[in-house]
């Protein structure tokens, strides 16, 4: 009985990074070819993130490098908040917590022989 906090915590952040790796895969659009960076503008195109447009602006109209720049800021923002709550998995929630004896894992005895 109770809310599970770390669970919970951990639970969101492991489904967190799942989706930003999934979603906004910036590594795999670009690579080094010559000693020139190339983009995968077509993939990049077609995973164009949804953003809030102006009327006269289509996503068209945005370069390859920031289309990339979307993909890689929206990943490590995904990521920060997993790693903001892999912290509250890992620390619990302090004073606030509503259930007083929660852990993540049950300490287990090992058998003495």
């Amino acid at each position: 009985v109770g809310l599970k906090s770390r669970t919970v915590a951990l639970s969101l952040a492991l489904v967190n990074l799942a989706f930003v790796f999934y979603q906004h895969p910036f590594f795999r659009f670009v690579w080094r070819e010559g000693g020139e960076w190339t983009y995968d503008e077509a993939a990049m195109r077609k995973a164009m993130p949804s953003v809030a447009l102006p009327t006269d602006v289509s996503p068209g109209d945005f370069e390859a490098w920031q289309i990339y720049d979307l993909h890689r800021y929206y990943f490590f923002q995904g990521l920060s908040a997993s790693g903001a709550l892999m912290l509250l998995a890992q620390f619990g929630p302090g004073e606030i917590a509503v259930q007083e004896d929660e852990v993540l894992l049950p300490v287990v005895q090992r058998a003495t022989d």
